[in-house]
């Protein structure tokens, strides 16, 4: 039986809705099952790793889905497209949710750094947005150095602007945080 069927996809996405809401301890496999409609049976089948193997794969896919995002528009604009795509992303996560919703990588990075499996998953998603803004930054004419300085700082202002959202019940710090970013990331003069 191939690895990837409906029932685990459907519950690794459930997985990352959940989590950017509730946490990882919030997050139980009951909660996933129920979430996705999935057979309680299928959980040990699909995620012989437990809760560990769920909550990395939940990561990578909703990383996944923005690393594409910030691909597409870095490579068909500039590093303030690429800005504006993710904090846009972020924005109608957190409106679309009367701002319950994070981001299911930041949220896995903070509870999860201890441990190893995690870490690696959310580090992987964080350093695939960190190298498409540095490539992006190099073509928009800054230099090595000053990238990848660039790169760090947007990625760690996004998060913490979601972060502050939330607990403000406000978009006002991701706008500030977007506003800041676009005028650092502008080419250099």
């Amino acid at each position: 039986m191939p690895r990837h069927t409906d029932a685990r996809e459907k519950m690794v996405t459930s997985a990352a809705l959940l989590i950017r809401e509730d946490g990882i301890a919030g997050t139980g496999f009951r909660d996933v099952v129920a979430h996705s409609g999935a057979p309680r049976g299928s959980i040990g089948h699909h995620f012989p790793g437990g809760k560990e193997e769920l909550v990395s794969d939940a990561v990578r896919w909703a990383g996944a889905i923005a690393t594409r995002a910030i691909a597409r528009a870095a490579e068909r604009g500039t590093t303030e497209d690429a800005v504006r795509t993710i904090v846009a992303i972020y924005r109608r996560s957190l409106t679309d949710t009367q701002f319950a919703a994070g981001c299911p990588v930041g949220t896995v990075a903070q509870e999860g750094h201890s441990n190893p499996a995690l870490r690696a998953a959310t580090k992987q998603v964080f350093d695939d947005w960190r190298a498409i803004l540095f490539k992006s930054l190099k073509r928009d004419g800054w230099r090595a150095k000053e990238a990848r300085r660039l790169a760090d700082g947007a990625i760690a202002g996004i998060e913490g602007a979601l972060m502050m959202a939330r607990v403000d019940q406000s978009t006002t710090p991701l706008d500030h945080t977007e506003q800041i970013l676009l005028g650092a990331v502008r080419r250099p003069g």
